[in-house]
């Protein structure tokens, strides 16, 4: 299916499309394009805002890490940086409480789509694998890790 004209999308950027209802970021790694679902395997974040360099695209929320050739999720969460200042105690309370809640949540490795260059335009195959898995022609190529 036709998604986006492939000059659209500078190397090293991405673009999202919605394409039958599925939400897609497109990504140009030099050239070749790879297409993956839009929304991060941690907590759901708006994956076309976070960076991406080589095939490594990294979420904007909390810098998970997935490869966008194979949809694995290579890292998970970086914490942020509180610095060595005390917290205040009821901030202090808060972040205990997150961290807490946060110890049970994965980072899920996410769904590819194939993709191709024909005529100027990037087209996807909606033919999806589950989360984790990369669709292939002719059924699921490989079973990726969760982080």
């Amino acid at each position: 299916m036709r998604a986006i004209a492939a000059d659209e999308i500078a190397p090293g950027g991405m673009k999202t499309v919605e394409l039958d209802g599925n939400e897609i970021v497109v990504c140009n790694c030099g050239g070749t394009y790879y297409a993956v679902q839009r929304r991060c395997g941690h907590m759901n974040a708006p994956l076309e805002l976070g960076t991406l360099d080589g095939t490594y695209l990294t979420c904007p929320m909390h810098c998970a890490q997935f490869d966008v050739t194979s949809g694995e999720a290579i890292s998970g969460p970086v914490p942020p940086d509180l610095g060595h200042e005390a917290l205040p105690p009821r901030l202090g309370a808060y972040m205990q409480n997150i961290g807490m809640l946060m110890k049970d949540v994965r980072t899920e490795s996410m769904r590819t789509y194939r993709t191709r260059l024909e005529a100027g335009w990037v087209e996807i195959a909606l033919c999806v694998g589950a989360p984790g898995r990369l669709a292939e022609a002719g059924g699921i190529s490989k079973v990726l890790p969760k982080v």
